[in-house]
């Protein structure tokens, strides 16, 4: 066994110099400065995404709604609220208690003396807003066939078909409401005239409509 000289010590291990680590630091900070905004934007896109399936899923129960209790409903979408929201509304049907007739609408379809609105008012993520711009300008979402309409206030009769204000079908291929976040990406929720419910993306790149 070999001893090692009185007052000797083991060599040092491998150090760092305050250069290489000013390095590091460096080249971490550009990586965070370069990522941090993208993952801010996807969790924008995240949102906006959140909200278009939450608006679905209420069309959704509105319309069951309406065929299990017999009576119309609607989803009413208000942009003037802060944060912009919506709400799901039980309409008169073949009750009394209602607002007189209002033209162009019909009795069945007009609200209640005071509002039956059910699970409340729903509100959208922070920045997040309504819109009735087509960023495609003449393009709609695929599923809308015909002319399409933009709507705020999304009616269904007892059979759980869209329909307009007075209980008409809806003949133009359906309806469609836009939202719109604070970086500019934009999903469509759609009625199509047969009831179905979609939500499309819009792709800045393929310039079109993607089904999500």
């Amino acid at each position: 066994m070999i001893v090692p000289p009185r007052g000797s010590r083991p060599a040092d291990g491998p150090g760092y110099s305050i250069v290489e680590l000013m390095v590091v630091i460096l080249v971490a900070s550009i990586i965070i400065a370069i990522a941090i905004p993208q993952v801010l934007a996807a969790l924008k896109g995240y949102r906006l995404h959140g909200d278009a399936s939450a608006i679905s899923a209420q069309l959704n129960v509105t319309r069951f709604r309406a065929t299990s209790q017999y009576t119309p409903y609607r989803l009413n979408i208000i942009t003037g609220s802060s944060p912009p929201s919506f709400s799901m509304e039980r309409l008169c049907g073949t009750d009394t208690d209602c607002l007189p007739p209002s033209a162009p609408c019909v009795q069945s379809y007009m609200p209640y003396l005071q509002a039956d609105i059910e699970s409340g008012a729903q509100y959208l993520a922070t920045g997040d807003s309504f819109t009735t711009v087509n960023p495609g300008g003449a393009v709609l979402p695929p599923s809308l066939g015909g002319t399409g309409t933009g709507s705020t206030v999304f009616y269904f009769n007892t059979r759980g078909l869209p329909v307009d204000c007075t209980g008409t079908p809806l003949s133009n291929g359906g309806a469609v409401i836009y939202l719109q976040n604070a970086d500019n990406l934009i999903d469509a929720v759609v009625v199509t005239a047969g009831g179905r419910i979609g939500i499309y993306a819009w792709s800045s790149k393929g310039n079109s409509w993607v089904p999500r």
